[in-house]
């Protein structure tokens, strides 16, 4: 199952990359995103971004040669988070303004239906991650598992199933880290403003922190569904393989499509043996309405 991410080679050293000792001190990375996308008033309006996609790729969930295309979902939602109790904020419970993103989607191989849905939690004023987890089914058995970053600054990871094993881990959190499943939002919250580049680092669910580099590349025109519109190509290179929520392979770099506006809107991503293609956006309180009578391209469920 995949749950890495992929990264680029840095000109720093693999020492850097795996060797550093985890700050402690839990200290926001103003510098790296643009809060003015982070706490823009669009998030404020009650709804979720949803935006569907078209996944090519040129191999199968075995790693052979083939023809595979599916649809992908995505959601981005503002809410309250509590991060002591690491669950949505109701009641009682004290909660911090935070994104609620998933991305999900089901392909086909042979008697098979493989399940993946990814959902991350992730403080709203600087993407610091409270937790990710992912679940699976893919007809021989049901997987989850979780990384979740506690106050304590400890990591606390976790995975559980029948046919795959279970494992636990604990370690410390680097201060700036994202997970994997953040990497979509990360792009689009980038700020190059100021730098041309900046450096991340993945954290991976085995306690690995593998170093990126995220570059601004030149501006491009996005050819879609609904148009040609202009777009910004952001580059991201790891310093070691990471695993693809959409490749079922670790890979090493991949370049995020994002729209110029202030909705940053994340139009195409692009690796090494696959595609993934926007087909429709709509901003909607999916809990309340039926999203599925306001879509005019998407027309099967991912």
């Amino acid at each position: 199952m995949p749950h890495r991410f992929p990264m680029l080679v840095l000109l720093t050293s693999l020492a850097l990359l795996l060797g550093c000792a985890a700050p402690t001190a839990d200290a926001p990375v103003s510098d790296t995103y643009d809060t003015s996308f982070l706490t823009s008033a669009l998030w404020d309006d009650g709804q979720a971004e949803m935006a569907f996609y078209e996944v090519t790729r040129g191999h199968n969930v075995y790693g052979e040669d083939a023809d595979v295309r599916f649809t992908v979902g995505t959601y981005v939602v503002k809410h309250d988070y509590a991060p002591a109790e690491q669950t949505k904020a109701t009641g009682d419970l004290e909660g911090v303004s935070a994104f609620k993103s998933s991305l999900f989607y089901a392909l086909e191989s042979g008697s098979y239906e493989h399940k993946r849905n990814y959902v991350v939690n992730a403080r709203q004023a600087d993407l610091r991650p409270f937790k990710e987890s992912f679940t699976g089914y893919d007809w021989c058995s049901n997987v989850y598992r979780e990384v979740a970053v506690h106050p304590d600054m400890q990591v606390r990871a976790m995975m559980r199933s029948d046919d795959y094993g279970n494992s636990d881990a604990s370690f410390t959190y680097r201060a700036g880290a994202v997970t994997p499943a953040q990497l979509p939002l990360v792009a689009r919250a980038l700020d190059f403003s100021a730098d041309a580049a900046h450096t991340l680092h993945v954290l991976l669910d085995d306690g690995t922190y593998v170093a990126a580099e995220a570059r601004l590349l030149e501006e491009a025109t996005f050819d879609g569904p609904a148009g040609a519109v202009p777009a910004e190509q952001v580059q991201l290179t790891y310093a070691a393989p990471v695993p693809s929520m959409i490749s079922d392979r670790e890979v090493t770099d991949e370049t995020y499509w994002r729209g110029t506006d202030d909705a940053r809107l994340l139009l195409k991503l692009e690796g090494a043996g696959y595609t993934m293609t926007l087909i429709e956006q709509v901003r909607s309180p999916y809990w309340s309405e039926n999203v599925w009578d306001r879509l005019e391209r998407v027309t099967e469920r991912p």
